[in-house]
């Protein structure tokens, strides 16, 4: 089933695909397996014991304190294709959104893939690639 967390501003205020999701200012530890973390700007990372995902802005730069992780998966969202997801096309209401290498899921691998969706009001470029990447880690996606 699964949820997306949210810590700071993240650029989504409703997540498509009918997943659940809440949203903090600050998280000290996430121990949860069938949660994607999304970091929003300016956000410091918690410790993560265990999640489906951190999520992040590649186009922020910046040093991550990557020893936080524990070993969970780190997906960068950014317009560069090196990021793990970032967006192919973008029409103002559809952006087609890119995974560009394979992730684990919670329910196995899922191999790289392009998917329109449509852009809901209000969402950031950042927001949609997040979006997309939460639906794909949480298993809406394959």
């Amino acid at each position: 089933m699964g949820f997306v967390l949210f810590i700071g501003d993240c650029g989504i205020s409703k997540m498509p695909f009918g997943i659940r999701s809440v949203s903090a200012e600050r998280v000290r530890l996430i121990d949860c397996p069938e949660c994607v973390v999304v970091l929003g700007y300016g956000a410091e990372l918690p410790v993560v014991r265990s999640a489906a995902g951190v999520l992040i802005n590649g186009d922020c730069g910046g040093e991550l304190p990557v020893e936080r992780l524990g070993g969970v998966q780190l997906i960068t969202c950014g317009r560069c294709g090196k990021n793990t997801v970032c967006l192919t096309s973008d029409s103002g209401e559809t952006v087609t959104a890119a995974l560009n290498r394979a992730v684990t899921t919670l329910y196995g691998v899922c191999e790289p893939l392009e998917y329109p969706m449509e852009r809901l009001p209000g969402t950031s470029e950042f927001g949609c690639m997040a979006a997309f990447a939460a639906a794909v880690l949480l298993g809406k996606i394959t």
